[in-house]
């Protein structure tokens, strides 16, 4: 027996002893363990959500660099004010349905349900500059909580005002 499938063996049998500890006693559950190389077919995180977040951060970095911003993509400051303003916006309730969707298309669950495309929502029909304190700069994006037009401007939009 190799060294790799006797690792495998003994992770799997801690997995099912650490799941048995904490499972109430009528549960009844399956393990099933994922073939290598197939995470991007059917784990929901990966079908939809990763995709996504990765997705909309390409649209940020490239409106900076077409847009000639003066910001630095590269540098940690920035890489971090996009991962937060990005993360921000997938938590509004408006994408709540992004996960279960992501659920459905893994084929873990029948049930489908209606989701808001993130990134169609927050970059589709912006025309015009932003009006962030005489900004003037062309718009970047639409804010999923409020709908408020924005740039990469230097303060940060830390909006909870969700507006339907």
């Amino acid at each position: 027996m190799s060294l790799i499938y006797s690792l495998l063996i003994l992770g799997r049998r801690f997995l099912t002893e650490a799941a048995d500890e904490v499972k109430p006693e009528e549960l009844e559950y399956e393990m099933i363990t994922i073939p290598p190389k197939v995470t991007g077919q059917i784990q929901p995180l990966n079908v939809l959500c990763f995709r996504t977040y990765k997705g909309y951060f390409r649209k940020v970095s490239n409106w900076i660099f077409l847009n000639i911003q003066p910001v630095q993509v590269h540098h940690r400051d920035v890489i971090l004010k996009m991962h937060s303003l990005i993360y921000q916006q997938f938590t509004s309730p408006r994408f709540s349905n992004l996960i279960a969707r992501a659920w459905h298309l893994s084929g873990y669950v029948d049930r489908s349900v209606e989701y808001v495309n993130l990134t169609e929502f927050c970059f589709q029909g912006l025309t015009g500059r932003c009006d962030h304190d005489k900004c003037e700069r062309s718009l970047l994006l639409k804010c999923g909580w409020c709908k408020a037009p924005l740039c990469f401007y230097e303060e940060y939009h830390f909006c909870k005002i969700y507006l339907p």
